[in-house]
């Protein structure tokens, strides 16, 4: 699930007569203030002076593009987490037959819905915000050896950067995340449950946290802890795919081909696994021609995607009567 999301702008302009050679494109990224890359989808909405032509989310480095843009004046509006940040719009301005190429900085809100903690109230952004700077720099330095693919280091990193400001919620997500990778489930949902305690609307931790009682089996909790997250952030297709998936596993089948059925519109080609899933809705109800179809256009669309061995073997069977 790490492709971008790419999209088509809808032609608003009927009578031009611009060819697809002559047709642009707009690519881009959108950064934390800091410059620091994403690690979650965000809203792009592109706009022109009348109108929005075309809606989609970045990938989880927060990368995006437009294509078979005309030439003209184009205002980009990104909608990340509306509790910590303001909706920014940025003007592009695109030449015929261009690529252009842009960066977008979200912007913190100045006020915030954020958690109550001594004598006021403190939103999660400003909670990392006033991590000293040795804590900081030890969480840049986990970020970089994780990236290389030294766990292990990054983890000593993250600990670190967590005993100079035991309040820093990046650093327990991530290192949530890692325990997570290794399969140390009960140090991940610890770190994870920290994270909520300091801010019980913080999504990714949410997120996180109902994949570590999936991981575990325990489907109810996950179905609680997700669809919470949902609450938190409806537009973010992770959440929607996992819960669809804890109600499979509970054998609640409308809501959980509702739930895949929106991680698919919503995320696009980065969630075309959710097909896999709705086949298992659909053979639990018995209708092998609908699990057919499902699994089909999953091996089309993505035929080395992480289920797609599977979805093969299960074709396969389905093919064969057995």
């Amino acid at each position: 699930m790490n492709s971008a999301i790419y999209g088509q702008t809808r032609d608003r302009d009927p009578g031009s007569m611009q060819s697809p050679s002559e047709t642009a494109s707009i690519s881009g990224r959108v950064v934390l203030p800091s410059g620091r890359s994403l690690s979650s989808n965000v809203k792009i909405v592109l706009n022109n002076s009348q109108s929005p032509l075309n809606t989609l989310y970045t990938d989880k480095h927060g990368e995006f593009r437009f294509v078979n843009v005309r030439e003209g004046i184009y205002y980009i509006e990104v909608l990340g987490d509306s509790k910590f940040y303001e909706p920014v719009t940025q003007e592009v301005r695109v030449p015929r037959a261009a690529s252009v190429s842009v960066t977008i900085y979200l912007r913190e809100k100045t006020e915030t819905s954020g958690i109550r903690s001594g004598s006021g109230t403190v939103s999660a952004a400003e909670l990392d915000q006033k991590a000293p700077a040795s804590a900081k720099k030890e969480y840049e330095k986990a970020s970089k050896l994780i990236n290389k693919g030294d766990i292990q280091k990054g983890i000593e990193h993250l600990e670190q950067a967590i005993f100079i400001y035991p309040d820093y919620l990046s650093a327990h997500n991530d290192l949530g995340v890692q325990y997570l990778k290794l399969k140390q489930f009960e140090r991940a949902a610890e770190q994870f449950e920290l994270t909520l305690k300091l801010n019980p609307k913080y999504f990714d931790s949410k997120l996180n946290l109902g994949l570590v009682l999936i991981e575990q089996k325990k489907y109810s909790e996950a179905i609680n802890c997700l669809t919470e997250a949902i609450s938190v952030d409806g537009a973010r297709p992770a959440a929607h795919l996992w819960l669809g998936t804890a109600l499979l596993q509970t054998n609640e089948l409308v809501g959980a081909e509702r739930e895949l059925t929106k991680a698919l519109t919503i995320g696009g080609s980065d969630f075309l696994v959710a097909h896999y899933y709705i086949a298992h809705v659909h053979l639990k109800r018995g209708d092998r021609v609908a699990a057919a179809r499902e699994l089909k256009s999953y091996l089309e669309q993505s035929p080395n995607g992480e289920q797609s061995g599977d979805a093969r073997r299960l074709l396969e069977r389905l093919k064969s009567g057995k």
